[in-house]
């Protein structure tokens, strides 16, 4: 019979932990630091940009099975790794030995000052693992969310690249995984309730029931997945976390299939799941995806913390709104559907009870005459906020675009539809004239803000160069072809 455990449990390495009370509610790095000694996980960002507190994290998936993937430490709560397998720097050596990639990096000469290693050493250990013939796209993919100070990438590649032919068994059969799951499969039929300091209290329901009965019960409870920017809030004293409701473990809101022409996304779906759902579905989300975030991040975070946290820059919004995603709310007393594209009511504002939960997102797939362009302007290419997004999903038929739907992030309180824009383009040929005078209208439609990634003016006049983009890119291709 199910009952509720008043504490959580999971391994560190080789060593079983329990904790409970205060301390469950501290960034993952803290606790390696301060209260384990356990110094080879650094700190820097504290915001998950630098990868130096990269971990290896295992948790049970849908197989009730560990899969092991890569996150930041920093943004990271104890609470949340209750039945997950934490292996840290620490555990690399072995027998006396260096692991592989730390015997790489030395030999290649790709520590400098040395602070930033240990997380890449993290990557390129979990990287041996997936990867039996690695290439120096796996590499840089990998270690993308890894910054390194001194800039020295060049050595950090080649000793990535001696990884091959690493000897087997890795790093990860030297753990007795078999034990750990049976244990962690039992204590998953349990809840979990911990009550800290003054308000303090945490939450894991055993299933959707369960949270959605603990929702209308305490409406006021922080629902948290992957929490990654709650965790950058927290660590800059913004937003301390005192009571939390846990649903990243939930398998019923937690999964991706495709029926009926639309994707199908549970919300507590992790970025990496959905970026492999994408791939052939939906390449134009999958492109940015790549960009939108590094794996640490995307191992963590989901797409319905995306949506919830509302933020006008978010990357993912503007394609959600362009393809007429429905998001499924669902409470205890059963569940409604609103378009996305009626959602936001104002800046980090909703359509949601307060007794609801996101449980799905249903997100259309193109239809084959469609043409599909996602487009993000940030500073730097990789992993940085966005100064503007810009989605265009158009229907051409005889050379005539017959359906326009275009969204813009970046450029007001909420991701904006530009309506006058989408009728500006109905029934017009596919010429680089037609794109230029949209481009032109997008950029009068649209009231943006001066801030430190970008003038409102020079927001007005990218909108309107990602239109002439969008038809040398995709356009002209499909007037070529018809």
């Amino acid at each position: 019979m199910a009952s509720t455990r008043e504490k959580i449990v999971f391994y560190l390495n080789h060593e079983r932990v329990e904790i409970a009370g205060h301390d469950a509610f501290q960034p993952l790095s803290t606790w390696l630091r301060l209260q384990k000694g356990m110094t080879g996980t650094k700190v820097v960002c504290s915001e998950g940009d630098c990868g130096a507190c990269t971990v290896i994290l295992g948790w049970l998936n849908a197989g009730r099975r560990l899969e092991y993937r890569i996150i930041d430490a920093c943004i990271q709560f104890l609470f949340q790794l209750d039945c997950c397998h934490v292996i840290t720097v620490e555990a690399l050596e072995h027998n006396g030995q260096l692991h592989p990639a730390q015997k790489a990096m030395v030999e290649c000469f790709g520590s400098q000052c040395g602070f930033c290693t240990p997380g890449f050493v993290m990557g390129l250990a979990h990287l041996a693992e997936q990867e039996r013939n690695i290439t120096p796209t796996a590499i840089k993919e990998k270690l993308a969310g890894n910054l390194c100070r001194c800039t020295g990438y060049e050595a950090i590649v080649k000793a990535g690249l001696s990884l091959n032919g690493s000897p087997s068994p890795g790093l990860l059969a030297r753990f007795d995984r078999a034990a750990m799951e049976t244990e962690f499969q039992t204590l998953a039929e349990n809840s979990v309730k911990i009550t800290g300091e003054g308000d303090q209290v945490f939450f894991k329901p055993q299933n959707l029931d369960e949270a959605l009965k603990l929702r209308a019960a305490m409406p006021h409870l922080r629902i948290i997945a992957g929490g990654t920017d709650l965790g950058v809030q927290h660590n800059k004293g913004k937003s301390l976390l005192s009571q939390v409701l846990f649903i990243a473990h939930l398998h019923e809101i937690g999964q991706i299939q495709e029926t009926g022409g639309a994707l199908e996304i549970g919300a507590a779906a992790n970025w990496s799941d959905v970026l492999a759902a994408t791939k052939t579905r939906l390449p134009a989300l999958h492109g940015i995806l790549q960009i939108f975030a590094a794996e640490q991040i995307r191992n963590a975070a989901t797409l319905g913390g995306n949506i919830i946290n509302a933020s006008p820059i978010a990357d993912s919004l503007p394609c959600l709104f362009v393809m007429g995603a429905k998001l499924v709310l669902a409470s205890a007393a059963g569940e409604r559907e609103v378009d996305i594209n009626h959602f936001y009511t104002g800046y980090k504002k909703f359509d949601m009870q307060p007794d609801e939960i996101l449980a799905k997102i249903i997100l259309p797939l193109p239809k084959a005459d469609a043409l599909v362009g996602l487009y993000k302007v940030s500073k730097r290419r990789d992993l940085d906020i966005s100064s503007v997004t810009l989605a265009i999903h158009l229907s051409v038929a005889a050379g005539k675009i017959t359906e326009a739907h275009l969204a813009a992030g970046g450029v007001a309180a909420t991701v904006v539809r530009l309506r006058s824009a989408e009728k500006a383009l109905l029934s017009q040929p596919l010429t680089e004239a037609t794109f230029a005078e949209a481009g032109q209208i997008a950029a009068a439609e649209i009231k943006p803000l001066s801030d430190v990634r970008g003038s409102a003016d020079f927001r007005k006049v990218l909108i309107a160069n990602l239109f002439r983009k969008f038809y040398h890119e995709h356009a002209a291709r499909a007037k070529r072809s018809a």
